[in-house]
């Protein structure tokens, strides 16, 4: 038996807004740790890794683990449809194959979402991933570097060092520079064990950064040339992270 009771429903359609951005369809594994789901983007540059921890739940109950592929868009449509006062219930009709939700509040809205097939893409396994500089920030300081950046270019240098991150853009004869020193209220913590840098598309960064509505604070860990992993999270409510590749200039 699966059943789930949120009453925060903007934790998992906040979550959905930005995974949708990359991802249509995706699985996701019910757990007695949590729904989780770890998909990749059709061009297999961005993944997306995402836990709903059970204690950001009012209840929470899953006897065995499953996993269920879901159109996240069709998710949305009904979650948009929630009120501030409505609690999202959460069950797993596996008779009928179907995945349901219900927004209980002044009225009651059923909706029934088929179980579909997804075909699993190769992921990478993200555990070899070691990330030597992380710097926790603003989602707002994030915004302002790549709004900034893409006056000129579709890309952004992230640079960072022992007491500073910039974002920079440069084109034919343009520059733009975003920067941001410890001590700033937009900058919680910057650990590096040197000057690093790394580009990254603004386009990708820009639809993961949707996720910034979820907290006040994003972190963001990569080394030189290497992949990036952005995560918002919300201590023992959720985790979302996205891993993406670097752009490369020859």
């Amino acid at each position: 038996m699966f059943k789930a009771v949120l009453d925060d429903i903007s934790l998992l359609k906040e979550s959905l807004i930005a995974i949708s951005e990359l991802i249509d369809e995706a699985t996701f594994k019910l757990e007695k740790g949590g729904i989780s789901l770890l998909a990749p983007d059709r061009a297999v540059i961005a993944v997306a890794d995402f836990v709903m921890f059970p204690t950001a739940f009012e209840s929470y109950k899953c006897d065995k683990e499953t996993s269920i592929g879901l159109n996240l868009q069709t998710m949305l449509k009904f979650l948009k449809r929630a009120k501030a006062t409505d609690k999202l219930i959460l069950t797993l009709d596996e008779n009928e194959d179907r995945f349901v939700m219900v927004l209980s509040g002044t009225s009651t809205r059923e909706f029934h979402l088929p179980i579909i097939s997804i075909s699993e893409q190769e992921l990478p396994d993200l555990s070899k991933f070691k990330f030597d500089t992380k710097v926790e920030i603003t989602p707002s300081l994030l915004r302002e570097g790549l709004d900034n950046a893409g006056l000129i270019s579709d890309s952004v240098l992230i640079k960072v060092d022992k007491n500073q991150v910039i974002f920079r853009a440069e084109g034919d004869s343009s520059l733009s520079e975003v920067k941001a020193e410890e001590g700033n209220p937009n900058v919680y913590s910057i650990s590096t064990p040197g000057p690093v840098e790394a580009r990254y598309s603004i386009d990708y960064l820009s639809k993961m950064l949707k996720a910034g509505k979820l907290t006040d604070k994003v972190k963001l860990e990569f080394n030189k040339d290497y992949p990036l992993r952005l995560e918002f999270s919300l201590k023992d409510k959720i985790r979302l992270a996205f891993i993406l590749a670097p752009r490369v200039e020859e």
